[in-house]
């Protein structure tokens, strides 16, 4: 170290006001990563949205993951409830109704009780009830007692058999459920698909994290804004 650049060193540090300074600009730094990660995001976003305007989804096949009351009437405000259902049935009406397939997932609670036996498991069966705002326009319901969709035979057996190419999922939650079952399906050799806005996170901040991840690992992004009428 030169003697100028010990003075300068011993001149900082005695200064009263260089914490402050230190920590502006820290709080700068932190300022501009947030804002770099949001320019990229929308960039990517738009990028795919722009890429894929006009979308006819009548030839994909939707799945609509967990849109049940347990999560509806527990996990979020009724507004914001009310929204993602909105969004979700407008996906629903805007796709071939034979082409719509829905998962609902078993919620398990430990019993503790006086008598034999003391302590066992039972099915919530009100918690598995899909909320009665969403559009079910088929029977093509299936049971999610494992750990991913693509682990459900029946399910597997009946995307074989309609010969599935390419799949829209939308539902809960975008941080795990979502994510993982999307690339998933990617892995499977399915072109995936998602809808940002009928689907739904934990916090925006995370959903957006979640979204340039699935972005980066090849998944297709369809702007709601962007669909085409059904025409059945």
């Amino acid at each position: 170290m030169t003697e100028l650049q010990q003075d300068e060193l011993e001149t900082c540090s005695g200064c009263s006001c260089n914490g402050k300074i230190l920590l502006k600009s820290q709080k700068k730094k932190k300022q501009m990563k947030k804002i770099l990660s949001l320019l990229t995001f929308f960039s990517l976003v738009n990028l795919f949205c722009y890429s894929q305007q006009n979308n006819n989804i009548e030839d994909k096949f939707l799945i609509v993951l967990d849109i049940q009351e347990y999560y509806t009437k527990n996990k979020l405000s009724e507004i914001s409830a009310q929204k993602i259902i909105d969004s979700v049935n407008y996906v629903i009406n805007h796709t071939d109704p034979h082409k719509v397939i829905y998962i609902k997932s078993i919620h398990k609670v430990l019993i503790l009780s006086l008598s034999f036996p003391f302590i066992y498991i039972t099915i919530d069966a009100q918690a598995m009830s899909f909320d009665k705002r969403m559009n079910v326009v088929n029977d093509h319901i299936f049971i999610n007692d494992n750990f991913s969709v693509f682990t459900i035979e029946k399910l597997r057996n009946f995307l074989k058999q309609i010969n599935a190419k390419e799949i829209v999922m939308i539902g809960v939650l975008a941080e795990e459920f979502i994510s993982e079952y999307l690339i998933e399906g990617k892995e499977l050799g399915y072109d995936m698909y998602t809808i940002p806005e009928a689907i739904i996170g934990k916090s925006q901040k995370s959903k957006d994290e979640a979204i340039i991840k699935l972005i980066k690992k090849g998944i297709k992004i369809i702007d709601i804004n962007t669909l085409t009428e059904n025409k059945e």
